[in-house]
């Protein structure tokens, strides 16, 4: 699993910063499975029956197993270019498989209450249930053909319940995907994601053979859940709409009409409009001479 986280970043950085999803807000609901690892829980054992109580501490007092679970999420965020900040709050809950307890802590339970003590008799529980609630930051970049990669972590808070009590710790998680754009605002996608919290402390009280005793046990939970998402984009972009063909140019005026002409007797042309030139003067007779 953990190499998976480190690919799928690596494959988040190096991609072409082209970024797919718009700039804004977004929504999002996860669900999938979760598998805890299992959880070393050191223990002290109080045994109130006797007197003065003792304590005894165990290292290592308890090694749980647990199921395959199932987890279901929810996010908030925003994106801005490559960067995306969100919110994350999830529920995760995973059934005990095996409970395996100290060889000591067994044989002390046992000689005190005079029977063969089993991890069945300390009341150990049989589920653990963890809500958590993270502020994530995360590299997010497009792949090309609708497909995008984004890898990052969070840092929150955790809420469990385990042996019939409940605590609270820090919670950080690692997480990497990759999405697919089933439309302009919709996101689908695959999520794996790394929960580790802080210490935490379960109080149990239990009885064997009339033997009473109390406990406190110590210790991480971490788990690895692979989860399918689907995210809506408030400010998704819209297609652009297409740019309208260039209107034909008008064609040419037609050509002026010549105007009217008229031909005047002395063989020109003019306007119709216009008159023609006065015909010139005849020429004078001729003088005769007189006769002698």
């Amino acid at each position: 699993m953990k190499k998976l986280l480190f690919a799928t970043t690596a494959m988040a950085v190096a991609a072409t910063p082209a970024f797919a999803a718009a700039t804004g807000p977004y929504v999002g609901i996860e669900g999938g499975v979760t598998l805890p690892q299992s959880s070393d829980l050191d223990v002290i054992l109080n045994n109130v029956s006797a007197s003065p109580t003792t304590s005894t501490k165990y290292s290592n007092g308890y090694d749980v197993d647990y199921k395959a679970g199932w987890d279901l999420d929810a996010i908030a965020g925003y994106k801005l270019g490559l960067f995306r900040l969100e919110l994350e709050g999830g529920y995760q809950r995973a059934n005990v498989k095996n409970v395996t307890v100290n060889p000591t802590l067994l044989t002390d339970v046992s000689t005190a209450s005079g029977t063969t003590a089993t991890a069945a008799n300390l009341d150990i529980g049989d589920r653990m249930g963890v809500k958590f609630l993270t502020a994530n930051a995360l590299l997010d970049s497009d792949l090309g053909g609708g497909f995008g990669a984004y890898a990052g972590g969070g840092v929150g808070k955790a809420w469990t319940s385990f042996s019939g009590d409940k605590d609270n710790a820090m919670a950080l998680t690692g997480i990497a995907g990759i999405r697919y754009a089933l439309a302009s605002n919709v996101d689908v996608g695959v999520k794996y994601q790394y929960l580790h919290t802080g210490k935490m402390d379960f109080s149990d009280a239990f009885t064997v053979n009339g033997v009473n005793y109390t406990s406190d046990a110590r210790g991480n939970y971490s788990s690895h859940n692979i989860l399918a998402s689907l995210v809506y984009n408030f400010n998704a972009p819209r297609e652009a709409a297409p740019i309208p063909a260039a209107a034909p140019a008008p064609p040419p005026p037609p050509p002026p009409e010549a105007p009217a002409t008229q031909t005047c007797p002395d063989g020109s042309v003019i306007l119709a409009t216009a008159a023609c030139p006065a015909p010139p003067p005849p020429p004078a007779p001729a003088e005769r001479g007189e006769r002698g």
